[in-house]
Order: C-alpha cells, then structure tokens, then sequence
C-alpha cells in the first residue's frame, strides 16, 4: 500500500504540472520503479516495472519540452498496474491476462510516440540536420529498442538497434548523407508495431535493414 500511496503521490503531482515536465516528480518515480524492479520476483512484474522506468526514463530527455496529451496517456497504465499489483495472484489466470494488457499497452503508448516522433523529425530534416537533432534522434531509437527488447519484441529491435547504430555513424563522421535510408527504418518500426497491435508478428524488411547498415 505505501508503494502505490508514493507512486500515486508523484504521478498525479507530474501530471499536474502538465505541460511543464515536473523534473523531481519524474526522478522519484524514476527510483520508485528502480528500487522495485530489485525487489519484484515475478518475470511479468519485472516487465512492467522495466517499461515504466523507461517511459519517466524519457521525461528526463530534453526535459524543457510539452509533456504531451499522448505521453501522459501511458500514465493511466502505469496507474493501472499499481492497482492489478495490490490484488495481483499468480495462479488466477485472470489476473495473469489483465497484467498483459497493461504491459502491452504501456509499451504501445510509449512506442507510438517515439514512432512518430522518429518520423515526423526525419521527414522535415534538412539534409544536413544540426548535431542535437541527430543526438535526439538516436536516443529515441535506442529508447525504443530498449522497449522492444522489454516485451521480446525482436523484429523491432532489430530495426530500432541497426537505425540507432546509423545515426551513430553520421554524428561521429559529421557527414550526412541523403537520410532517406533513417526515415525509412523509422517508418519500418512503425509498420512493424501496427502488425503487433493487431496481433501479428512480421519479419523486418531485409532491404531497410540493409539500407540502415550501409551494405
């Protein structure tokens, strides 16, 4: 009871703040998730606690920015597995179901903002787009391989990692080439996290993963 009494605590202070990234409220639900994910026995748990350390994880990047309505709707699934976890029993198969919901849509509703974040910035990029751009490109990749890797999404991550380790090459070499080969890797995850909302699950596209490797 006192665990979710703090989380709720901080959560509902951050989303008071909203738009405005209420950076204590964030880091102490930051170490709420960590010091639980030490604690929590069950692998299913383990997930959830994970997924949530990297969505408050993400409100410390670039923290001057909205906290947007979309961000904030994964909330509500934070909020949701607080309460399933008080009346959580592992042998009661509904209990089991209900904590996969809201695993699956805790990660969808950090993964389609990352998604379109990835493809809106690339669409608009210049060709030679300013280093911070770059730098905040490839941490929401490497955000979203982490949540990838978090649900055994492995197709995802694959794309996500390759996509991340390209945007790495064109900082460091400071030359940017046509990032048509970038948009297309953002645009594949997103394609491939459509396929996994409705229940399917795809192989990534053997040219997109190509293109993001420079073969």
């Amino acid at each position: 009871m006192r665990v979710r009494r703090d989380f709720e605590h901080h959560l509902l202070t951050l989303l008071r703040h909203r738009p405005v990234i209420h950076l204590p409220s964030v880091k102490r639900l930051l170490g709420l998730c960590e010091q639980q994910m030490q604690r929590e026995p069950h692998s299913g748990w383990l997930t959830f606690w994970s997924l949530a350390a990297h969505y408050f994880s993400g409100l410390q990047h670039d923290p001057g920015r909205e906290f947007t309505a979309a961000e904030a709707a994964a909330a509500s699934q934070v909020l949701s597995g607080l309460l399933l976890r008080e009346q959580f029993n592992p042998d009661q198969s509904p209990s089991a179901d209900s904590l996969e919901v809201v695993n699956h849509l805790l990660f969808l509703d950090q993964a389609d903002v990352i998604t379109q974040r990835l493809v809106n910035t690339l669409h608009v990029c210049a060709t030679e787009p300013e280093p911070a751009v770059l730098d905040s490109l490839q941490e929401d990749a490497r955000r979203m391989a982490m949540l990838a890797h978090d649900v055994s999404l492995a197709a995802v991550q694959q794309v996500a990692d390759a996509l991340a380790s390209q945007l790495a090459r064109l900082r460091a070499q400071r030359v940017v080439v046509d990032l048509s080969a970038s948009l297309q890797g953002a645009q594949e995850v997103s394609r491939l996290l459509h396929q996994f909302a409705v229940g399917n699950s795809h192989v990534p596209q053997e040219t997109v993963l190509a293109a993001l490797r420079g073969e």
